[in-house]
């Protein structure tokens, strides 16, 4: 029987997967939380988008609990998942640079389920999540490092360390870097190459591999890319600046490795049915953020503060015991996922925890009234302090620089490529959301360290 076909048979049998009564679970919860570094929402089928990059996840999808409008509180990884494990944001956590690290004064999620008797283990690519910025803390295992790993490494190990022991509820964090730049244009096979744009792509592919090319291209200058580039490569990187194909070619290769990764994620699911993981599991899909591809005149993400929906719009679906299918409009957070996901294994959550518990929206109860919610920009590379925060509802986000004092206003509906500051022609919006984002501010100083 192909994979594909086989994954599908077990998502449609498997009860977690399809409309169920709510019942107790007859022991405790384990919980996977899968990470997926810079999975921009907008480019899954999923979420409406042209091309079909995640066929399984659709089918998935479709027996779990989607929310459509969730939002980061970070711009890069390290301030991104420091928000979902601490459930606090960045101005309280503070790990929002490579000079900066998550306080040994947080109470981390996986240290509350490692607490209450779950083995957790962790399993991470890339240098942000190393032990250094405080993300090791109350994981048993926790393996990490500069190594870009795709999902396909992370898949025997995984189900390994899952089998050593199965008498007791476990907690697991898997982060694959699927589709992180900048990407090696030969990693993957012929046959999943330039699906969607197909064509000459000479001039883009010869910047792939280098992130050079992004910090160059959005301006930026860091002393470990000395020496400055020649004239030769600034010509280069000029003309692929002015030429509308890069970021249509890099969005094309970006989505060649979202199709990978949803390969990826349904063989893991149908080997967490063979297992029998899945009957007693919360299993969470998220994204810590997405990646630009030309929107605002900048490329990737980290190396700019852009609040732009393409970088902080993420992914978020749930599947659990009990929970019947469907699809949620209300704003969401990522500083809500750890409160959900305690309050569906029964362990209270803690004092220091900001955000709000997603059960009543899991289990199809509508927000009475639209919370907005927050985030702030920040630099991988910047040791200034500078910061760009956001508060956004349902059709407005109002931007506002720290230092300096500089704001805009975006209309949503009208823009949605956030192009025009509408704060002239609205001051009255303007004042209401910037008095909105300084009391959440204000509130957010108090309780931090």
């Amino acid at each position: 029987m192909p994979m594909a076909t086989l994954f599908l048979f077990f998502a449609l049998a498997h009860p977690l997967l399809a409309a169920a009564p709510a019942t107790q679970p007859t022991k405790p919860l384990n919980v996977i939380i899968i990470g997926a570094d810079t999975l921009r929402a907008d480019h899954l089928d999923l979420y409406g988008y042209k091309h079909p990059t995640s066929p399984n996840l659709d089918r998935l999808a479709a027996r779990g609990v989607v929310f459509d409008r969730v939002f980061s509180q970070g711009s890069y990884t390290l301030s991104s998942f420091a928000s979902l494990f601490t459930s606090r944001y960045a101005e309280q956590h503070h790990a929002v640079s490579k000079f900066t690290a998550i306080s040994d004064s947080e109470t981390m999620l996986a240290e509350v389920f490692q607490k209450a008797g779950f083995r957790t283990a962790g399993f991470t690519g890339g240098p942000n999540l190393a032990l250094q910025y405080g993300f090791g803390k109350g994981f048993d295992t926790y393996l990490s490092g500069d190594l870009p790993r795709r999902m396909d490494a992370y898949i025997p190990v995984a189900l390994k360390w899952i089998q050593k022991d199965r008498a007791k509820p476990f907690f697991l964090f898997i982060q694959p870097q699927d589709v992180h730049p900048p990407f090696d244009v030969l990693e993957l096979p012929e046959s999943e190459r330039d699906r969607w744009d197909p064509g000459d792509h000479e001039q883009t592919e010869r910047f792939m591999g280098a992130f050079y090319f992004f910090k160059a291209f959005n301006g930026d200058s860091y002393a470990e890319n000395k020496p400055e580039p020649s004239g030769w490569l600034k010509r280069e990187i000029e003309a692929a600046a002015k030429d509308p194909r890069t970021g249509r070619h890099m969005a094309s290769i970006y989505d060649d490795r979202v199709a990978h990764l949803d390969a990826s994620l349904g063989r893991f699911f149908a080997e967490l049915e063979r297992l029998g993981v899945m009957e007693n599991t919360v299993i969470v899909l998220l994204s810590d953020h997405g990646t630009l591809f030309g929107e605002g005149g900048k490329f990737a993400h980290g190396m700019h503060m852009s609040t732009h929906d393409g970088i902080f719009h993420v992914v978020l679906a749930i599947w659990a015991p009990g929970l019947a299918p469907r699809r949620v409009s209300s704003l969401a957070e990522l500083v809500d996922v750890g409160p959900t996901l305690l309050e569906l294994t029964g362990l209270p959550k803690p004092e220091p925890f900001e955000g709000r518990s997603l059960v009543p929206l899991l289990r199809g109860q509508e927000d009475v009234q639209e919370r907005p919610v927050f985030g702030t920009a920040t630099a991988t590379w910047n040791d200034s302090g500078a910061m760009r925060h956001y508060v956004r509802d349902s059709r407005w986000k109002f931007v506002s620089d720290e230092p300096g004092g500089k704001t805009a206003l975006y209309d949503l509906r009208a823009d949605a490529e956030e192009t025009r500051d509408v704060s002239d022609a609205d001051p009255e919006t303007a004042k209401r959301l910037a008095g909105i984002l300084a009391r959440h501010l204000r509130r957010l100083s108090s309780r931090s360290d």
